[in-house]
């Protein structure tokens, strides 16, 4: 009995643990920007469509002229009968009013337009939201919100925005609705942050089955310690429609709120088919590397799960950008800290999986240690999953011409 007791704790212990680089996973440079042609330095998630075309945006590059650099492009990338993929520039961005320096993932409405943020050029201006609309011979784009957005937004049924859009009463930004109108698009301010209930800029939120709103934010919330930063560590949130065209705003979970607590989520959140939801923080810890967790409802309230807490950055650290989950449970990410490859003096980061086990614990294991030849060292923003299981993601650096990567894992 006592040696069965031994075997069971081993094998506890083991699920917990990082493991080594997945054996049978598959890593495929799709695309290495920055050879002067195209943009450089991809500043957000990809987004699939259905014919399996991949769309972002690269923060810099393209032929528009914003100070030294490029004002940065939307790209898309086909795939061909060879197995390569095809890189189109959609749009080459030129600051003032035609906007500059996108940032965050973008998004599609009914009839296949695109949508996304702009930070904008401080000295020519082009902040906020634009559309790109598609029409014989090309793509044709809109600045239709000037006054700051993003990163990234989520649209409904009928084409509405929603996302951090403004100012905000008190200048730490706001969650706003932008809606179609006759020739053009109204702002609505939902809510207003102050602070102790978050901070701009929010992740785009995500959809629950009742129409509700579910995000986080990096910043805000709690300041004081556990807590590392002076701008707070963040929070989950939700926002619920009251039926009369306003909503409510409620913070679900305050980020630092116990010693070893997870810091600043700079990733959205996933959920599953049960309503519960997954994200990463890449502070926070017990080592104060990051961690993977899960906050479900229980008992009429809110109760956060630290799924996995990165141990040191040997096998990654630092995850950052939004989960994706799989419909056997698992869920898969990007962390910018850690692993085996170098980028110069630094490591590259990792992709890894992270796996529900029978025993309730969750085994984690590492899919890419990333090189400074297929991208790394720098920013990601998690992978998304196609139909088949295949993981794309970015590196916003290095890679054949230094300017990041588009890739493909199979695991």
């Amino acid at each position: 009995m006592k040696h069965k007791n031994i075997v069971l704790a081993i094998t506890a212990l083991l699920a917990f643990l990082p493991m080594p680089a997945h054996g049978g996973a598959k890593y495929k440079v799709l695309h290495a920007f920055g050879d002067g042609t195209d943009g450089s330095g991809p500043f957000g998630p990809l987004i699939l469509d259905g014919r399996g075309n991949l769309y972002g945006v690269t923060g810099t590059g393209g032929t528009g002229q914003c100070s030294d650099y490029g004002c940065g492009t939307v790209y898309e990338l086909t795939p061909t009968a060879g197995g390569t993929w095809k890189d189109s520039i959609l749009h080459n961005f030129q600051a003032g009013s035609d906007g500059a320096f996108p940032y965050g993932g973008l998004a599609f409405d009914a009839v296949g337009s695109l949508y996304g943020t702009l930070q904008g050029d401080n000295g020519l201006g082009g902040s906020g939201v634009f559309r790109q609309g598609f029409v014989a011979g090309g793509w044709t784009n809109s600045l239709i919100y000037t006054q700051g957005a993003g990163p990234g937004l989520l649209i409904d049924g009928l084409g509405n925005l929603y996302g951090e859009m403004g100012p905000g009463q008190e200048q730490g930004g706001a969650i706003g609705e932008l809606s179609p109108g006759l020739g053009e698009w109204n702002y609505t301010q939902l809510y207003s942050f102050n602070g102790t209930d978050g901070l701009a800029p929010p992740t785009p939120p995500i959809w629950d089955a009742k129409g509700n709103m579910f995000g986080t934010t990096a910043a805000g919330g709690i300041r004081a310690s556990p807590c590392q930063t002076i701008s707070g560590c963040g929070v989950v949130y939700e926002m619920i429609p009251d039926g009369d065209g306003t909503w409510s705003y409620h913070v679900l979970h305050r980020f630092a709120s116990f010693k070893n607590d997870g810091q600043t989520p700079y990733g959205g959140l996933v959920m599953d088919s049960a309503g519960n939801f997954y994200g990463s923080t890449a502070g926070g810890g017990r080592e104060g590397q990051g961690t993977i967790f899960q906050l479900e409802y229980v008992g009429g309230k809110w109760r956060e799960t630290i799924l996995y807490d990165f141990p040191s950055c040997a096998h990654g650290c630092g995850p950052n950008g939004t989960l994706a989950l799989d419909k056997q449970g698992n869920l898969y990410g990007t962390a910018s800290g850690g692993g085996t490859g170098k980028c110069g003096p630094y490591t590259c980061g990792v992709a890894f999986e992270l796996s529900p086990q029978e025993n309730g614990k969750w085994k984690y294991a590492v899919l890419y240690n990333f090189t400074a030849e297929s991208g790394g060292y720098g920013d990601f923003y998690g992978v998304i999953l196609d139909g088949k299981g295949n993981l794309f993601g970015v590196t916003s650096a290095f890679g054949k011409y230094g300017g990041g990567t588009a890739f493909e894992i199979t695991p």
